[in-house]
């Protein structure tokens, strides 16, 4: 598991309590992009003496602390918490549905991975349930070995200096070798949304989004054409994507994303 960091220890801290309840064949590693993270207990830390961002970091502890007997890695937002069992969820999920990429249920941005319920962690009640997605958001991905070798790291240059857009590309190169993306209720998350990134930038919310939107907007654009939104999922008319069903569970699910294609109307919040 991967958690880059700037700051903001005590969140740290309180997430890998979460992750003591969990199964001590996961090793952790933390990138401490500041340079002052206290070791809170057994994880690992790298201090790569620059601020890599997050999806630098998590490229430079997924470089460093892979190794051969890791059958995935875990990328992670510090500014989380995890409902019991999450890394053994996440883990049955990839298991059961052979997916490229496997990410959590949670209570934030993407409709298509948001619990509409919005539970808290200490009570939510995981179900083996598993939904083919369009992309997964980089709060959390579980990334099989499998993966990283075909696809390999994210591509922070791109998208630097936030990251911003650089899980969906990783999403989409996935699926254009083939692998599937799979979200499951199995594991679920809480997150703060973007604490890190606005300290960094020390600046209001409105501005920080402002720069990261325009970067990822380009990156995707570029990369996957003008037509990524729709090609994947989002609906231009409000850069949002559409709640999970019961046609887009695993197994037996049917493998297109027809439902995401056809949008009517004018755009009026544009993502592209």
């Amino acid at each position: 598991m991967v958690i880059p960091v700037y700051g903001h220890h005590e969140m740290t801290h309180a997430l890998l309590a979460d992750l003591e309840r969990e199964s001590d064949r996961t090793d952790v590693v933390i990138v401490d992009n500041r340079g002052d993270y206290p070791t809170r207990g057994s994880e690992s830390v790298l201090r790569p003496g620059d601020n890599l961002g997050w999806a630098g970091g998590t490229n430079y502890g997924t470089r460093e602390r892979r190794e051969d007997h890791h059958a995935a890695v875990i990328w992670l937002n510090n500014d989380t918490r995890l409902a019991a069992g999450f890394v053994t969820g996440l883990f049955r999920s990839w298991r059961t549905t052979a997916a490229g990429l496997v990410g959590p249920f949670y209570d934030c941005h993407w409709l298509h991975q948001r619990d509409q319920s919005l539970p808290p962690v200490a009570s939510y009640r995981a179900r083996r349930r598993h939904y083919r997605a369009p992309f997964l958001d980089g709060t959390c991905m579980f990334v099989p070995a499998t993966t990283l070798d075909r696809v390999g790291l994210l591509d922070e240059d791109t998208f630097a200096p936030l990251g911003w857009g650089a899980e969906i590309d990783y999403c989409l190169q996935a699926r254009a070798v083939g692998l599937d993306i799979v979200v499951t209720r199995l594991a679920y998350l809480h997150h703060e949304r973007s604490v890190t990134a606005k300290t960094v930038f020390e600046g209001s919310y409105d501005e920080y989004v402002g720069m990261a939107y325009p970067v990822a907007r380009a990156g995707l654009r570029r990369k996957w054409g003008d037509d990524w939104q729709v090609d994947n999922g989002v609906d231009p008319n409000t850069s949002q994507t559409a709640a999970l069903t019961r046609r887009d569970r695993v197994p037996g699910l049917r493998r297109r994303l027809d439902r995401f294609q056809h949008f009517s109307g004018h755009a009026t919040t544009p993502i592209t």
